[in-house]
């Protein structure tokens, strides 16, 4: 009998202490869960809007991209007008193609691009919570044709050498520089693209035409290609933060002041009409889909510590791809933070800005062949040290400019010491 009332004693002592860490939990969740209920998530930020704000205040009868359209349009009909109309639109002061979304296409935009239409539904979802008009969804079609277009160009100048040549890198160069009127990564890798196509058309010219080039045509070139040079900025992540303030705003509550708390909303990450849900098909999916809310919200970074971290990394991202190469500190590596949005949304920037001096390295290796064939032209041969000194952008010194047998052929240290051969361009054939 004694036996039976210890055991009853423990049975009730383990009952009372279940019950009150039960009650205890209960009362932390609510505390939580009623955190969570009283936020909520406010779009103040349009992505499209600060995606275009570059151009915004210049007037619509000074942006070109109603004369670059219709460039474009007769270049996919092999139009005889093409390289005129091109150079004509690129003398504009901005290109002012305006980056929206796809269903936003202008009537003339959609006869340029109409595979883009081609996929649509006919009931877009008008509901702005939908990823569908965030910021990830903002189309950027013009950058393809615009690199069509420098291409047109490339083929042209080399067709008609001096008498079309140089008009057509100055072309080139204006185009690149449209390429980045919207500030994202992208956009900037395609005008670096574009200024890299510069060089190896200018490289192409010298080549075939050179030898019959006047000094004043060398000068041309020479300045045209430090203008390009000049033109090559360092890399931003504005862009890249757009959409992160973008992403922020739909998973994050707003408190008004800058703050606020994850919220894990289903319509904030799952696309769809409505934001649909997992396992919204069941009173039980929606059960375990609502249950961690309030968890997540406590456990995840709050807003503003968010936004502070991804500041401070996208800082230092910069600061490091800014440094010339062999200045770079290998034992650096931009490791996850464990912040979800961060380690989504932050991207590495390192081998970007490898472009970025590997274009002004070839803009500058293009001026100094340049120089070289004009010597070439005065003295029979070319010269046995180079006129001047490019930097190489992987090592702390020069290029490599060497004369064998007549043949002049620059190299740089190039990437994990695998030398890169700048001149001779590589055959088209």
């Amino acid at each position: 009998m004694k036996k039976n009332d210890a055991n009853t004693r423990i049975v009730f002592s383990i009952r009372t202490y279940a019950l009150f860490i039960f009650s205890v939990l209960v009362l932390v969740y609510g505390l939580l869960w009623a955190r969570y209920a009283m936020a909520e998530r406010v779009l103040r930020f349009d992505p499209v809007v600060a995606m275009n704000s570059e151009f915004a205040e210049v007037p619509e009868a000074e942006r070109g991209w109603s004369k670059m359209r219709e460039a474009l349009l007769a270049m996919r009909d092999d139009e005889p007008e093409v390289a005129d109309m091109l150079r004509e639109a690129s003398r504009s002061k901005v290109l002012g193609f305006y980056a929206g979304y796809v269903e936003d296409l202008s009537s003339e935009d959609a006869l340029l691009w109409p595979e883009l239409q081609s996929g649509l539904a006919d009931d877009l979802n008008p509901d702005p919570w939908d990823w569908e008009r965030s910021a990830l969804t903002i189309s950027l079609p013009h950058l393809a044709s615009l690199r069509q277009a420098a291409m047109f160009l490339k083929d042209d100048a080399l067709e008609h050498g001096e008498g079309g040549g140089v008009e057509n890198l100055r072309a080139i160069r204006r185009i690149a520089g449209f390429a980045s009127e919207q500030p994202t990564l992208i956009n900037q890798l395609v005008g670096l693209a574009i200024f890299s196509l510069e060089a190896e058309t200018a490289a192409r010219m010298i080549v075939q035409y050179g030898s019959g080039w006047s000094d004043d045509t060398f000068d041309q070139v020479h300045d045209e290609l430090e203008l390009a040079r000049q033109s090559v900025k360092d890399l931003n992540l504005d862009g890249e933060s757009i959409l992160f303030q973008d992403v922020v705003q739909r998973v994050y509550s707003d408190d008004g002041s800058g703050g606020g708390i994850f919220m894990a909303e289903p319509s904030a990450w799952l696309t769809g009409a409505g934001g649909g849900t997992l396992g919204s098909s069941s009173g039980l999916g929606m059960f375990f889909t609502i249950l961690p809310k309030p968890i997540l919200s406590q456990w995840m970074p709050d807003r503003k510590a968010t936004t502070a971290l991804y500041a401070k990394l996208s800082d230092e991202q910069l600061q490091y791809g800014s440094k010339p190469m062999w200045q770079r500190p290998s034992d650096i590596e931009f490791q996850p933070t464990g912040n979800l949005v961060i380690d989504l949304l932050l991207p590495s920037v390192s081998k970007a800005f490898d472009q970025v001096h590997m274009t002004r390295m070839r803009l500058s290796t293009v001026q100094l062949v340049g120089e070289a064939y004009r010597v070439k032209n005065r003295t029979g041969k070319f010269p046995e040290v180079a006129p001047f000194e490019v930097q190489d952008c992987w090592a702390r010194g020069g290029v490599n400019y060497e004369v064998t047998d007549g043949v002049l052929e620059i190299r740089s240290l190039g990437p994990d010491q695998n030398e890169l051969v700048m001149f001779p361009p590589p055959s088209e054939d």
